[in-house]
């Protein structure tokens, strides 16, 4: 039996790939020009997310028992006191300028920030939704999906938009409040105790919001918990940890100390827990990792973790990729000196795995967002090398961006040029914060810019990934 499942338009994911990754597509069917793709009823069994166990009855030979969790350390000390009117970081106030990297001088910073303003009010009209089972609950609505209300991965999202437009929205800090209270209700209750399961969350709930075995399973997301955490320490910046329901900067430590036990290996290495030697590279968000050494004084985020995050990727870019710089959604044989793309069915359980795609597709983000705060040459070089393989691929037009790309730059399938009937925003999005990296790139910055500000979607997926480096590149982003 075949079921048609619908690439997102504007986004780079087929509907069981964004699904896997906690992301897009479920069983909504996106309105704006979708292109079909069959998939039989055993592919649709990779609607499931990597980073977690296959459903009992699957299960490959088992991962090694992760090491215990100590108990949850003592209540660190709140945070000072915010500014005045209680935000520290009013939305548009840009107090602490970017340490390395460039901004778009097509537009000001009104325009940019009104663009901003508008986007972020769209999205919010279209995403946050109530949690039937949840008192006080909110959510960042999965697309316009019948059977589930959200992802781990959409709650981080929210959480990370909410806390940087306070000073705009009014009710920026109740809503954070509204997501988080639903994350904390539903934990990942499949993990043991023992690993941090509390901490962190179911990564897809039902429609009213419960957990069920047959949605989430209670099994955890690593990239949704990643954004979760470091959303927390900027709510602690943003509005301090000494008032309210919250301790803001304890619930982030207790997460970050639960991934660390259970999605995480000794090296550095992210792993998925079906198979815990294949690592999702869009996990690799390298300013996360920074921000949680410094809260927790674990300095093994910022050293052993992003230096083995660094040497995976040069490998990808070096050895499968030296004419493109692309990487994979996952590399697999982590556990071996010669790691190598996933040849398909490893970690969402897709078969396109081993493309820049639905996955990958984040990483100039992430690693944008890294290099202007930290100005890690590495990290700069590696995006480099992306964006002069886009500025070509493109002929500096960012609408002709492709949804998918394989390491040699060339294109799977010719559905994947989708251009002129739609764009794959998605995919566009996140390239502003790697063109942030260079000089080089300004010309085709404010392309990216003048592109997102005038094509923005308020689809699942595609808005957060538009809406989020959008702020980064506009300069309103800031640090825990």
């Amino acid at each position: 039996m075949k079921r048609r499942i619908f690439i997102q338009g504007g986004s780079a994911a087929v509907a069981t790939a964004l699904a896997g990754c906690g992301g897009g597509g479920g069983d909504a069917v996106a309105t704006d020009a979708p292109i079909g793709t069959e998939l039989t009823d055993e592919e649709l069994l990779a609607k499931r997310p990597a980073n977690k166990p296959t459903p009992p009855g699957q299960q490959p030979a088992p991962a090694p028992a992760p090491a215990p969790t100590p108990a949850p350390s003592p209540a660190p000390a709140p945070s000072p006191a915010p500014a005045p009117g209680g935000i520290a970081y009013p939305f548009g106030s840009r107090l602490v300028p970017y340490a390395a990297g460039i901004l778009p001088n097509n537009v000001s910073n009104a325009s940019m920030d009104a663009t901003i303003r508008r986007c972020y009010d769209a999205w919010k009209a279209v995403a946050i939704a109530d949690v039937p089972t949840v008192a006080g609950g909110k959510a960042v609505r999965f697309g316009n999906s019948s059977t589930y209300l959200t992802v781990s991965e959409g709650m981080g999202y929210g959480m990370l938009l909410t806390v940087v437009m306070a000073g705009h929205d009014p009710e920026a800090r109740a809503l954070f409040d509204g997501l988080l209270t639903t994350v904390r209700a539903r934990p990942a209750y499949s993990i043991p105790t023992s690993s941090g399961g509390r901490y962190l969350m179911d990564w897809r709930l039902t429609i009213n919001g419960s957990s069920t075995d047959a949605a989430g399973g209670g099994w955890n997301a690593m990239d949704g918990d990643l954004d979760i955490a470091m959303a927390l320490l900027m709510a602690d910046r943003q509005w301090g940890s000494a008032t309210g329901r919250w301790n803001y900067r304890q619930e982030a430590i207790d997460t970050i100390n639960a991934m660390k036990s259970w999605n995480m290996k000794p090296d550095g290495t992210t792993k998925g827990m079906a198979t815990p030697d294949v690592s999702r590279t869009s996990d690799y968000m390298i300013n996360h990792f920074r921000a949680f050494a410094r809260a927790t004084g674990d300095n093994w985020w910022a050293t052993t973790v992003i230096d083995r995050c660094h040497w995976l990727i040069n490998r990808m870019q070096t050895v499968y990729s030296p004419s493109a710089g692309l990487m994979p959604d996952f590399i697999v044989q982590t556990n071996t000196a010669t790691p190598v793309p996933s040849p398909g069915g490893m970690g969402d359980f897709v078969m396109t795995e081993m493309h820049y795609y639905a996955n990958a597709q984040r990483n100039p983000w992430r690693w944008g967002t890294d290099y202007v705060f930290s100005g890690d040459a590495r990290w700069r070089a590696v995006m480099n090398k992306m964006m002069a393989f886009f500025k070509t691929d493109t002929g500096g037009d960012p609408a002709r961006t492709a949804t998918g790309y394989a390491l040699n730059g060339t294109l799977p399938s010719p559905l994947m040029r989708p251009y002129p009937n739609w764009t794959p925003k998605g995919m566009i999005g996140p390239q502003l914060c790697s063109a942030l990296c260079d000089p080089a790139h300004q010309s085709y910055l404010n392309a990216l810019w003048s592109f997102n500000a005038n094509n923005f979607s308020t689809l699942y997926y595609d808005s957060e990934l538009q809406l989020i480096p959008m702020m980064v590149a506009s300069g309103n982003w800031w640090q825990p």
